[in-house]
């Protein structure tokens, strides 16, 4: 360990600040908002001593040469020590680069930002400067993107004006011209060339595309034809686009849409916002001043952190489908998650036996997972939320799901149940589902055609015409749908679902009545049975006929015009927690005036249902008895989705 200590050649990470602790007995060190503390009494001499010395240059056995063997090893430890807590860095780990002196001078600032997170800062940057750079649009956008690739380092930079405004700025054009005299005076490296570019021409643009290596679209508006081909022959390449996409008063810088990483392309984004309307699209009232520059210093900061790798984690990926908002009007930023849409997303082939055997997903895992699909703008779904809702004696929330049909819009759905966990679990389930079921019909109605589908009762694959195996868009989620913690669980609550749907078009209280003491229930029914006893109302239970293999009830709180909901469950405890916490939610809704999350389609309960495979046979079977095929259609068609909860099912009932 000394001889590896004696052979580092250390150098202070940028940032990096230090002062002697209140008290006087040790030091405190701080790099961004990470502090750390050194304890003894001589450390903070001994560290002010040493740290100009900490500058890569020396190593540790050339500045101890000298010093008595304890004095020797202190300062060893004392290096040791910072090298562990990520305060300095062993210079000799670093790549070698072929700068040149003159380049380390005039872009230190640059290798010293991206020293503050990375190894070989040096060679990083010197990837960013020999960078073949394109830059297409149009307006000061586009000369402020290149002034501030120039600036930055990029040594290479070709310009060209798309034709996204109604004529070519000549004010743009003289600006170009003088930033190219200017980086040949400057740097001589550097080379700037300048043009026009018409994107309808495929050959053209593709010439250009090829000779880059990342390829930045700056316009002050935004025109989708042009820039959606401009993504394409990116894609097509295998290069690396960074857009700036201008939207009414809003401006989005990114995603970096890398050429290996086809799941995260320009078109996701759009999806996602939403087409402008009428003259949403024209140029914005707020592009003027230094807007336009802060638009294209985001740009261009974003191709920084891409090609020198500040923006990689931990693991080696990269953040590629963040994207920044920017507010024209008050220059507010704020970063978005970026969910690929299905539309703009490689889609690939899901066989039923590896959906079946996909491992089960738990509440937390859920909850943890679902973090990849959650923005407000341009995710699946926002953030879970209690809002006004009354809390006792169930707890509820409720979330935006995207339509991925109608982009820019979204629709509500809520969950509940007896805490904080279960509520948020049913409701992220039957999000994800009703999500799911939307991009079925979209990606289905862009590719025509039946859906192959396989019957429950031997696995045959059967076609299902497509409006039947995801039926019309719409608030509600059509019969049979239902998500689950592992497969099983999904197929037995979308038979579920048809049971009750079926139930609950008759007269549900024309049953045989029960007495409640025969009930035997989960203890979760229990409670919901104790808490519809305490309003003081009268609670009846009737046995409801139901197709083999299942059991129904329903359950009338108050006289002949009470309150009515019904239960199905493959036992009867299962049957009766069910329908008791419906009833309750119903209640409650009713008692405070929120009738928004009252049982509905919209609105999913969680239970403590334990599936098992095994137990939808004899339901199968009298469904057919019945004339009726149960069909099973996964909905894996977002493949985002599909990575975060494999278990989503639509079971359609076909004439058998």
């Amino acid at each position: 360990m000394q001889s590896t200590i004696a052979a580092m050649r250390p150098r202070m990470r940028t940032g990096v600040f230090f002062t002697p602790t209140p008290e006087r007995d040790g030091v405190l060190l701080t790099k961004g908002s990470d502090i750390v503390t050194f304890q003894g009494a001589s450390t903070y001499a001994w560290l002010e001593k040493l740290s100009p010395y900490l500058d890569g240059r020396h190593s540790v056995g050339d500045l101890t040469s000298g010093l008595p063997p304890a004095t020797r090893q202190r300062v060893e430890r004392l290096v040791g020590a910072l090298h562990d807590a990520g305060l300095v860095r062993d210079v000799n780990q670093d790549a070698d680069h072929s700068l040149s002196e003159a380049e380390l001078v005039h872009y230190a600032a640059e290798i010293a930002f991206v020293e503050t997170f990375r190894t070989s800062p040096a060679l990083r940057f010197q990837r960013y400067r020999r960078t073949r750079l394109l830059v297409l649009g149009s307006g000061p956008v586009l000369s402020a993107t290149v002034e501030g690739a120039l600036h930055s380092g990029v040594a290479r930079i070709s310009a060209r004006f798309t034709g996204d405004g109604p004529t070519e700025d000549p004010a743009v054009r003289a600006r170009l011209d003088e930033l190219a005299d200017a980086a040949r005076r400057g740097d001589v490296e550097q080379s700037l060339d300048t043009g026009s570019l018409a994107v309808t021409d495929t050959a053209a643009l593709h010439r250009a595309v090829e000779a880059a290596d990342l390829v930045l679209y700056a316009a002050d508006r935004t025109d989708p034809g042009r820039l959606g081909a401009i993504d394409l022959a990116c894609a097509e390449l295998g290069r690396t686009l960074i857009p700036a996409t201008l939207l009414r008063d809003e401006a989005w810088i990114g995603p970096v849409c890398r050429a290996d990483h086809p799941a995260t392309r320009w078109e996701s984004l759009w999806r996602r916002l939403g087409r402008p309307r009428g003259d949403a699209a024209a140029r914005s009232d707020f592009l003027t001043g230094p807007v336009p520059g802060i638009v294209a210093n985001h740009l261009v900061f974003r191709a920084f952190e891409h090609v020198t790798g500040v923006a990689e984690q931990d693991d080696g990926d990269m953040p590629s489908a963040g994207a920044v908002r920017i507010d024209l009007e008050t220059l507010q930023t704020s970063v978005h998650t970026l969910v690929p849409h299905p539309s703009a997303a490689p889609t690939r082939a899901v066989r039923e036996r590896e959906l079946a055997d996909a491992p089960a997903v738990t509440v937390e895992e859920l909850a943890g997972r679902v973090g990849a699909l959650t923005d407000e703008r341009l995710g699946v779904l926002g953030r879970v939320s209690e809002e006004h809702y009354e809390q006792f004696p169930l707890r509820v929330v409720r979330v935006a799901v995207t339509d991925p049909g109608r982009p820019g819009e979204s629709f509500p759905v809520w969950g509940a149940g007896a805490d904080f966990a279960q509520t948020q679990d049913a409701a992220l389930r039957h999000a994800l589902a009703a999500y799911a079921v939307r991009a079925a019909v979209l990606l289905t109605a862009e590719h025509g055609g039946p859906v192959t589908g396989l019957a429950l009762t031997d696995g045959t694959p059967r076609d299902v015409p497509a409006d039947k195996a995801f039926g019309q868009a719409g608030a509600a989620l059509p019969v049979g749908t239902a998500a689950g913690p592992t497969w099983a669980a999904a197929v037995e609550g979308a038979l579920l679902d048809h049971c009750l749907h079926r139930l609950q078009a008759a007269r549900p209280t024309d049953g045989d009545r029960l007495a409640l003491d025969d009930l035997g229930p989960t203890p979760a029914a229990g409670r919901y049975r104790d808490l519809l006893l305490a309003t003081g109302e009268d609670l009846a239970m009737y046995a409801l006929r139901a197709p083999t293999g299942v059991t129904a009830y329903s359950f009338r709180l108050g006289g002949e015009k009470g309150l009515v909901e019904c239960g199905v469950g493959f036992t009867p405890a299962e049957a009766a927690e069910a329908g008791l916490a419906r009833l309750l939610l119903a209640q409650q809704s009713r008692a405070h005036g929120q009738s928004e999350y009252a049982p509905s389609a919209a609105v999913s309960l969680w239970t403590s249902n334990l599936a098992d495979s095994k137990r939808q046979g004899p339901l199968v079977e009298a469904l057919r008895s019945d004339g009726l095929e149960p069909v099973l259609v996964p909905l894996d068609q977002d493949p985002a989705v599909h990575a975060v909860l494999p278990h989503l099912v639509r079971v359609v009932l076909l004439d058998a």
